[in-house]
């Protein structure tokens, strides 16, 4: 076993995916040879979360502290630049395989309660690979404790037309959106130099939302579709720009303070995220 831990290949017609078993992590998918997704080595620790599961929070908790039902909780700060704690607990550890087949895997992981997280919580991530929808993923967490535990999920793929610049992409968001940060951000758009790492509210639909990026040079669309309230774009800058940060989000960075479409999962209650990832 390597520093990814175990590597499952998955098929389904052109469509081919490896994902590693440390942070039920996606390391690559590509269809007819193409990379839909930026890859890593399964035997390395990729950079900038790539590809990970984010359980039980995505993006940041300021200053690795919040307050929950009266007490002040602390969690370790792994990230020197913002000075906080940053995607959950689950990215770096080992889950288990208990199912697999040649197109779907899943897998599995129990987070006891620890100092700063004093919850108990059992998750699991489903892989489907399907010829023609692409890669379908389903995270799902359920309260394993006796006690109220805050909650939220995410993943961190990074989209991609074949490890081309994304200076060269056409950017397209679902309708609606609006950035946290900069409120006149619009879509469809070149990305050209433009540098991104916003958080975006999606309006509520019935129907899935999606983020698309075109290249014309290599006549390829590569997607990530769910159903999630937030969303986080990042340009790759730490990845040379070959790809997009896609996040969907349960909540936005900071919700184990501010509360804000923070998950309060009671004892034997579970939450689900779900999202797809493919090209046109």
């Amino acid at each position: 076993m390597h520093s990814g831990g175990e590597t499952i290949v998955l098929q389904a017609g052109h469509y081919q995916a490896k994902i590693v078993t440390v942070g039920a992590g996606l390391a690559e998918l590509t269809h007819g040879g193409r990379h839909v997704v930026i890859p890593h080595k399964p035997e390395e620790m990729p950079l900038a979360h790539l590809g990970k599961v984010l359980i039980p929070w995505p993006n940041r908790v300021a200053q690795g502290r919040y307050i929950w039902q009266g007490n002040e909780l602390h969690l370790p700060v792994n990230d020197v630049v913002s000075n906080s704690a940053i995607h959950g607990l689950l990215a770096w550890r080992n889950w288990q395989v208990s199912h697999q087949s040649s197109s779907e895997v899943v897998l599995t992981i129990f987070l006891p309660p620890c100092y700063g997280f004093p919850f108990a919580l059992v998750s699991e991530t489903r892989y489907q690979l399907d010829a023609n929808r692409g890669l379908q993923v389903t995270l799902c967490s359920q309260n394993a404790g006796d006690t109220s535990a805050p909650y939220g999920a995410g993943a961190h793929p990074y989209i991609t037309c074949n490890l081309q610049s994304i200076n060269g992409c056409e950017l397209t968001l679902p309708a609606g959106v609006v950035s946290l940060s900069r409120p006149g951000f619009r879509s469809p758009g070149r990305l050209s130099d433009t540098t991104i790492d916003d958080t975006f509210s999606v309006p509520a639909t019935k129907e899935q939302w999606e983020v698309s990026m075109c290249c014309p040079s290599q006549k390829m669309s590569t997607f990530l579709r769910s159903d999630q309230p937030w969303l986080q774009l990042y340009t790759g800058e730490k990845l040379q720009r070959r790809g997009l940060a896609v996040e969907p989000m349960s909540c936005p960075p900071n919700a184990f303070n501010t509360g804000n479409s923070l998950v309060h999962l009671a004892p034997g209650e579970e939450h689900r995220l779900h999202f797809s990832i493919g090209c046109d």
